[in-house]
């Protein structure tokens, strides 16, 4: 057993080096006595629209809740369906539980990103949105499926939660869709200390829908026109998140360094990484490699104090709750053989690169 514990993530590490900013942060809102949707909400919507390039942000108490208000903003009908790549695990939930039809896509081998290629195999005439994945904050290739969405006239919708940051073409992921949703969980590269969530768009119609949805469905106090929901981003996170926006690209760009050394020291082995895009820059919010002997590493490694985790080991139609959708084992290949091989090591900016080299030389084809 290695004495030194590497973490997998550090999050009281990254606190630590901004604590005196969050904590007047916090104190400012303490201070305040304004607790929920308040000037905080309101500062840091303008601050995160502007930074991925939209009009328009809604604060929102999850990134589930946020794919599910996005998508029940577009009042899609009875029977219409979205199309969802079959590997991303948490992102279905939001979906399912917007009552919209489920149709799912293989991905490509490479990137495990939906492409354009899928999306024209799997598309049909009831399917009226398309929902791409910025898997592992990974880009997705977004030029051919914004010009298909456009011809035939379905809405492209934009799951960003992975995805801070990243950029394709210089233009900031998020930005391309008719509606795109962000995950603010711990985790996240952008995360606060507890849950949050947000929809971003370009769209006013879309925007004010989502804004009443994520209060009961009002237009005005006790005003409910629709059946909404409770789903607000509360003021504390609020401006934490103001806090570590100011920070986001300077994390990003260490964790592309961090990457970057994983990718020479693992390649020179052998081993197969997910791909990143050649037209984007990957926030990698995780570092993904594909390995066939997962399980054996995966004990190697923390035989040595190192964690690993897999991101994520069942595709969709073989987790229980989605078995309705009626799928079977060989109907997305791609996606069923890879599930059986990612595993995620660590990455983020606190890590030190004598841990990299640690983790790389315990890596065997």
């Amino acid at each position: 057993m290695s004495s030194k514990i590497i973490k997998f993530v550090d999050l009281a590490g990254e606190y630590r080096n901004i604590k005196k900013e969050i904590n007047q942060s916090v104190q400012r809102v303490l201070n305040s006595g304004v607790y929920v949707l308040g000037q905080e909400v309101e500062n840091f919507e303008n601050k995160f629209a502007s930074y991925i390039g939209t009009k328009y942000a809604v604060g929102l108490a999850s990134g589930t809740d946020a794919l599910t208000l996005a998508i029940k903003s577009l009042s899609l009908k009875e029977g219409e369906s979205i199309l969802v790549p079959a590997n991303v695990y948490p992102t279905i939930f939001g979906v399912a539980l917007s009552g919209i039809k489920i149709k799912l896509t293989d991905v490509n081998p490479k990137s495990l990103n939906i492409d354009i290629e899928n999306i024209k195999k799997y598309y049909s005439r009831e399917v009226k949105a398309v929902l791409v994945v910025h898997l592992y904050g990974n880009p997705v290739d977004m030029s051919p499926i914004v010009k298909f969405c456009k011809e035939k006239k379905i809405y492209l919708i934009e799951d960003c939660a992975q995805a801070t940051g990243s950029i394709y073409k210089n233009k900031k992921v998020g930005s391309f869709g008719d509606v795109s949703c962000f995950s603010f969980y711990p985790t996240k590269n952008l995360g606060t200390y507890g849950d949050g969530g947000a929809v971003l768009t370009n769209n006013k119609k879309i925007y004010e829908k989502v804004k009443s949805l994520r209060m009961y469905g009002e237009q005005g106090r006790y005003n409910s026109l629709e059946i909404g929901h409770n789903s607000r981003l509360d003021e504390i996170h609020a401006a934490i998140l103001s806090v570590k926006l100011k920070h986001i690209d300077k994390w990003n760009l260490k964790r592309r360094k961090i990457a970057k050394l994983y990718n020479l020291l693992l390649t020179k082995k052998g081993i197969d990484v997910v791909e990143e895009n050649r037209l984007g820059k990957s926030n990698y919010h995780l570092y993904v490699i594909k390995i066939n002997n997962r399980q054996k590493l995966m004990d190697n490694l923390r035989t040595h104090g190192i964690p690993s985790v897999i991101h994520y080991p069942l595709p969709i139609h073989f987790v229980k709750s989605f078995s309705y959708l009626g799928y079977k084992k060989g109907s997305f290949p791609i996606t069923e053989k890879y599930t059986e091989r990612i595993l995620t090591l660590p990455i983020y900016p606190e890590i030190k690169q004598d841990d990299i080299i640690k983790i790389c030389q315990l890596i065997k084809i």
